[in-house]
């Protein structure tokens, strides 16, 4: 019944059929179901070799912007083809972000800036370039999570360990593959254990994350709005997915895992029992636990999903598919359930709002996650993209709908 209702949605919103893209379109998906064909991994490659690396002083952009989407693109794509060239791109990527964090780019390139602290720190200000003091919160677990997506791609790829790495090494992070792997989380972890630990952990309330007080003013003495705890919670599950692999660090991996999961518990046990039209089970949450009378948005729940199911892939925190329906429940049969002047739904009560609530005719990258979850909602979601023309021009979602039709086509659905 749930599945004969995604479709009539589906025939309401957007034609079911797959129509070509336009002439020259950089990035194809040729089809919907099978395996990821080697023109559709070509034409990513293509699109990528063309794109060039970011300002490495890009702050929030590694965080909610396109470099570090694109990080997370190449990482999927190379997971789905195994690809060096694509590895490389995340390499190169990797590299930029972590030559810019503000206490290794130097002064002359925008660098060392002084932060809230009264200090200059191991982050990558989110404010804007040049401004004192810096801007920085629990968004750079983002950022770490990207780097060491790309370490844990290039552990689970032994043959290539002592490879030169094929772009070479301008920034004398490591000349092998494996060397930039160590990199990578080397340098994360000391982010975790100089800027995260000591200002953002609550080791007296459950290790729940907060923001602290004076001289911060930023949401001060506020437990971190949920999007922005997901965005630390991915930082912390990738390192602790490469200690895993190492097997180097066993108290290291126990303390990430600890710190973690009884955040993730809080995102679940507070979410409020919601159902959607169709009767299926769902969740209503706010933005923040600091105000919660308000209703979380469909930019930030992006997030709140991107997170909830990279936890869930894990296989760290003992999460079950169960505790995740709901919430693949409200974004499918809520968000997605509720069209109004053309544009879905912006909040996950169901209502739209504006800006940040304002909803999208799309769906967004980090949603596509949610096919895992709903298989019977896939085809909804890669028709929507494909109507919509996402597919030529953003390869995070070119490249999360590829790897979502590779897992399928593996698990022979």
């Amino acid at each position: 019944m749930k599945a004969n209702r995604l479709l009539v949605l589906l025939l309401a919103f957007c034609c079911a059929s797959f129509k070509p893209l336009p002439a020259g379109s950089p990035m194809i998906i040729e089809s919907l179901s099978g395996s990821v064909t080697q023109n559709e991994i070509n034409a990513f490659k293509n699109h990528i070799r063309n794109l060039e690396l970011p300002p490495p002083d890009s702050g929030n952009g590694w965080v909610f912007g396109n470099p570090g989407k694109l990080t997370e693109a190449c990482g999927l794509m190379y997971e789905v083809s195994h690809d060096k060239e694509i590895l490389d791109k995340m390499i190169a990527l990797s590299d930029d972000a972590l030559s810019g964090r503000d206490d290794i780019l130097p002064a002359e390139k925008g660098g060392k800036l002084m932060c809230w602290t009264g200090k200059v720190e191991p982050v990558w200000p989110s404010s804007a370039p040049g401004k004192l003091p810096a801007g920085a919160g629990v968004e750079q677990g983002a950022t770490l999570g990207h780097m060491a997506y790309c370490a844990y791609l290039i552990l689970q790829t032994p043959a290539i360990w002592n490879d030169k790495v094929t772009i070479g090494d301008p920034n004398n992070f490591g000349a092998t593959y494996k060397e930039r792997a160590l990199k990578y989380i080397t340098e994360g972890d000391y982010v975790i254990d100089n800027w995260i630990i000591p200002h953002f952990i609550r080791t007296n309330d459950h290790n729940r994350y907060y923001f602290p007080g004076a001289p911060n003013t930023y949401k001060a003495n506020e437990p971190a709005p949920w999007n922005q705890a997901w965005l630390l919670t991915d930082g912390f599950t990738r390192l602790a997915l490469c200690h895993q692999v190492l097997n180097d660090d066993p108290a290291r991996l126990a303390k990430y895992i600890a710190i973690a999961k009884p955040n993730i518990d809080w995102f679940i046990s507070t979410a409020i029992p919601n159902r959607s039209a169709m009767g299926s089970d769902c969740r209503i949450y706010p933005y923040s636990l600091a105000q919660p009378r308000g209703t979380e948005d469909t930019n930030h729940f992006a997030y709140d999903s991107e997170g909830l199911v990279l936890a869930y892939n894990s296989n760290l925190y003992g999460l079950k598919p169960s505790d995740l329906l709901p919430f693949a429940n409200t974004y499918i049969d809520v968000v997605l359930g509720t069209v109004k002047d053309g544009k879905f739904a912006g909040r996950v009560d169901g209502t739209t709002g504006t800006g940040h609530g304002g909803g999208d005719d799309y769906v967004r990258d980090e949603y596509i996650y949610w096919a895992g979850i709903r298989p019977d909602a896939y085809q909804l979601i890669g028709s929507i993209e494909i109507k919509t023309n996402k597919i030529a021009q953003s390869p995070q979602i070119t490249a999360r709908l590829l790897w979502e039709k590779n897992r399928r086509h593996l698990k022979g659905l």
